[in-house]
């Protein structure tokens, strides 16, 4: 049966206005109870959130985490995971900038200290930095391996002021074992 037609307006009174088509709903961000798509986060007692992707109701793709400590991580997650290309600025204003995987920092990155105003630029497994270059505050580098923050093995520093260049070996505890100084005529 046809809907009836609205009544006239009374005589002296305007028509209604035609009502304006409802905004479609927000697309829904959880479906069942998992997390799905992207979301916002805010751990208890607000001390932490993360925004982003999620898939299955983990954090799936890319995402800024906010740790209660005040760290922040900007970047790739996998499976609840940091996995991948990121960015994480710890409490004391250092950053790494690099590979991830299962959380640590491995592949290429580079970590800025803070305090020192020095960066390793290089290669990290398992959240160690084991290859690359060590730029100081005045320029001056150090090239090679390292172990446990530490130049180690066959390496090369190099003097920003004089451009001369230690090249030899380094004990494990980071002093340098021997080998040649290249001067470079001013």
């Amino acid at each position: 049966e046809p809907e009836p037609e609205p009544e006239p307006p009374a005589e002296g009174e305007e028509p209604a206005e035609p009502a304006e088509p409802a905004e479609p709903p927000e697309p829904e961000t959880y479906t069942t109870s998992l997390r799905q798509g992207k979301g916002k986060y805010v751990f208890a007692d607000d001390k932490g959130s993360y925004e982003g992707e999620y898939v299955d109701g983990k954090r799936s793709g890319v995402g800024a985490l906010i740790l209660p400590d005040g760290s922040k991580y900007e970047g790739a997650f996998e499976d609840d995971v940091i996995q991948g290309e990121g960015k994480y600025t710890y409490p004391s204003g250092d950053v790494y900038q690099g590979a991830f995987t299962n959380g640590k920092k491995d592949g290429v990155g580079s970590y800025f200290f803070k305090a020192s105003a020095s960066t390793f630029m290089g290669t990290w497994e398992k959240g160690a930095f084991v290859e690359g270059e060590w730029v100081l505050r005045d320029g001056s580098t150090y090239k090679g391996p390292f172990k446990d923050g530490k130049p180690i093995g066959e390496g090369a520093y190099t003097w920003a002021k004089t451009g001369n260049v230690q090249i030899g070996t380094w004990n494990e505890d980071g002093s340098f074992n021997g080998g040649v100084v290249e001067t470079v005529a001013a």
